[in-house]
C-alpha cells in the first residue's frame, strides 16, 4: 500500500514539474454574495471619476456595478493575493452599456501593475488591449498606463461576447516574465505568435477594474465571480 502511495505522489509531482503550470497553494474565489468585501481583503480605488457617487449596489449573488455618463475608472485590489506568479480569473455580466471596458491586475504593487482589459461594447467592442500601469509617470503627470505590445493598441476576438446581458470569463496567467490571456476558455496569442511579455514588476496583489468613458458611458457591469490561484508568500 505504501509502495502505490509513493507511485502515485511520484506521477503527481512529475505531471506538475511537466505541465510547468504554476505551483498552487493558495485558492481565492469570492462570487460578491457577502457585501462586506473589505472583511475579504477587498480595497476600493477610483482612479477617476466622481467620488460623490455611489457605484456599488450589492446583490445575493454578485456585485453590480453602476457607471455614469462620465470618465469613472474602478479598481478593486484584493490584499490577500499577495504573490509572484498567480492565475486570475473573472466573470462578468454587461447587463447593459454604451462604452464599458473590464479589467483583469496582476502583480500589484508600489510601482505599479499589469492590466488585461477587454472592451465590451462601444466603438472597440470586441477588442482587449494589455498594459503596464506605471506609477512613477504618473507622478510626473504623463499617461501612466504604458502598452506592453506598443505597436498594437488592441487586438480583437470572436471569443468575446458582446451585447446586453452577455457573460463573459477571462482569464491571466502572470508567470515569471510572461503573461498568457485566456477569454472564455480560448488561449489569445499575439498575431505574430510572439509573447506578451511581464519583465518589470515581479510581485503584487491582484484584482479586477471596470471603466467607462464620456459621452458614451451609463453602463451596469455585474461582477459574478473572481478568482486567484497563487503560492502563497
Amino acid at each position: 500500500m505504501q509502495k502505490r502511495s509513493f507511485i502515485l505522489s511520484f506521477l503527481l509531482l512529475m505531471i506538475v514539474i511537466l505541465s510547468g503550470t504554476i505551483c498552487v497553494s493558495a485558492d481565492f474565489s469570492d462570487d460578491f454574495s457577502d457585501a462586506d468585501y473589505a472583511a475579504r481583503g477587498w480595497t476600493f480605488d477610483l482612479l477617476f471619476g466622481r467620488p460623490s457617487l455611489d457605484y456599488f449596489y450589492p446583490q445575493s449573488d454578485r456585485l453590480s456595478l453602476h457607471l455614469p455618463d462620465y470618465n469613472t475608472a474602478i479598481y478593486m485590489m484584493n490584499g490577500n493575493t499577495n504573490s509572484d506568479d498567480s492565475t486570475v480569473e473573472l466573470t462578468v455580466e454587461n447587463v447593459f452599456s454604451r462604452h464599458s471596458e473590464v479589467g483583469l491586475v496582476c502583480r500589484s504593487n508600489e510601482s505599479g501593475w499589469y492590466e488585461l482589459r477587454v472592451t465590451l461594447s462601444g466603438q472597440y467592442a470586441g477588442s482587449y488591449s494589455l498594459y503596464r500601469y506605471e506609477k512613477a509617470l504618473k507622478a510626473e503627470g504623463k499617461n501612466p498606463f504604458v502598452l506592453l505590445v506598443p505597436e498594437f493598441d488592441r487586438f480583437y476576438s470572436r471569443d468575446i461576447k458582446v451585447g446586453k446581458q452577455a457573460q463573459n470569463t477571462f482569464k491571466m496567467i502572470c508567470e515569471g516574465n510572461l503573461i498568457r490571456v485566456f477569454i472564455n476558455g480560448n488561449e489569445q496569442t499575439p498575431p505574430w505568435n510572439n509573447n506578451f511579455w511581464a519583465k518589470e514588476y515581479a510581485n503584487g496583489t491582484n484584482g479586477f477594474s471596470v471603466w467607462t468613458e464620456t459621452p458614451h458611458g451609463n453602463a451596469q457591469i455585474d461582477i459574478l465571480n473572481f478568482r486567484s490561484l497563487f503560492e502563497e508568500k
